[in-house]
């Protein structure tokens, strides 16, 4: 089994609940032999046992509400109601109201969207299971100011379209099956200072038919100047139906291969502490007040060796990741950036001798809280450099993707 997802939380839970069905037994079968005045202790005691069965069995929350309009107090029909970056999510009924059920206890970025309203984007914290009542109150999207209307293609735009197409969808192997089906709801600038900016006046639809998704984008913002591209925005993912067996089985290889070398797999990988044995080789920057040597120096390459104990020191999974305040969290914890290689594929990196794809991460805060299964639910501003920061639609997964155990 995954040792990232069998946490000993579970372990624990398993050994409760057989713990509790024995106790259940052997109460049952002293209970027909009491006298009323104990048979009433044993009682009590049978109801304890069952509160804490079903503790054992559902520690998880329960979402309800309604989604209203903030100035009105009407409830708004059918509004998206979803957790940020997954495929968990549901439609209000007639009268505004949801139910969201068995979402894990911890931090659960919501979103919530209605048409012609302002996209709510709000992160809620659960340290308790049980049923929570959540209200949500929307307010009205303002009109659009300034937008021209063109009868026929504008030249200017399209060739601006193709690049947002290509930084939002990337350029990989599945970036050809990918999609924007909807590109006019987007506002595209083009800044004085050279920065290419666009924001979405409604979702931006993706349709993945290389991983079999389809992707909302509220796209809040949208950044791309001297190669480099910044976008942000709430993100909702739905299953497509496959069209055969074939095609089902297609698509869970694809999200296989988008999942291995990614931020995902290599946070998993740090949680069960596996990172060799997964491909990744991990080294974190020595603090300079640590550093007893200089690099040294090489004859013409630049040699990770030679930044080896010096600048640089290996490290391991169990060393950077530590516990959460709940079970559903762990914290990965460098006060110093780290250097990241995916060693089961060949590609330029800053060394000569580690010819791996490369990647940089830094954490302003020292620290983020991630899912033991590689989801990082608070990012305290890290930031990805190199590699595992060209990650596009065409290769996202939700986060509630699960591997094969």
């Amino acid at each position: 089994m995954n040792s990232s997802a069998y946490t000993p939380f579970h372990a624990l839970i398993f050994v409760l609940r057989q713990f509790i069905a024995i106790r259940f037994l052997f109460l049952i079968s002293m209970f027909i032999n009491l006298n009323p005045a104990r048979q009433f202790i044993l009682t009590a005691l049978i109801l304890a046992l069952t509160a804490a069965f079903c503790f054992a069995q559902d520690a998880t929350v329960t979402l309800t509400g309604t989604v209203t309009d903030e100035k009105t107090g009407k409830p708004l029909p059918f509004a998206n109601v979803f957790i940020n970056n997954s495929t968990i999510g549901t439609n209000a009924d007639g009268n505004g109201n949801y139910r969201l059920t068995n979402l894990s206890i911890g931090n659960l970025e919501m979103g919530v969207s209605f048409l012609g309203y302002e996209t709510i984007r709000q992160t809620l914290r659960f340290e308790q299971p049980g049923v929570k009542k959540i209200m949500f109150k929307m307010k009205e999207g303002m009109a659009l100011q300034g937008v021209t209307v063109y009868a026929r293609k504008n030249k200017r735009r399209e060739k601006n379209l193709k690049i947002i197409t290509r930084e939002l969808l990337g350029t990989n192997q599945f970036a050809k099956l990918c999609r924007i089906v909807n590109p006019e709801v987007l506002k595209i600038y083009e800044e004085d200072n050279g920065h290419l900016t666009a924001q979405s006046t409604k979702p931006v639809i993706i349709e993945n038919n290389a991983l079999g998704y389809r992707i909302f984008q509220d796209l809040d913002d949208f950044d791309f100047f001297e190669g480099k591209v910044y976008y942000g925005g709430s993100t909702r993912f739905e299953l497509l139906v496959p069209k055969d067996d074939a095609q089902k089985k297609l698509w869970r290889a694809n999200q296989k291969v988008a999942y291995t070398g990614s931020m995902k797999h290599l946070l998993a990988s740090m949680v069960a502490d596996s990172l060799i044995e997964q491909g990744f080789k991990v080294y974190q920057v020595i603090p300079d007040s640590l550093r007893r040597f200089g690099v040294r120096q090489g004859y013409g390459n630049n040699l990770l060796s030679n930044h080896l104990h010096t600048r640089i020191e290996a490290v391991r999974g169990m060393r950077l990741i530590r516990p959460g305040e709940l079970e559903t969290e762990r914290l990965l914890v460098s006060g110093t950036p780290l250097e990241v290689f995916y060693t089961n594929k060949k590609s330029r990196s800053p060394y000569a001798d580690m010819p791996h794809p490369f990647t940089q991460i830094t954490f302003p805060n020292g620290y983020i809280v991630i899912t033991p299964q590689g989801w990082v639910s608070m990012p305290m501003g890290f930031e990805i450099a190199g590699d595992l920061g060209k990650d596009r639609f065409s290769s996202l997964l939700p986060a509630d993707w699960k591997r094969d155990d």
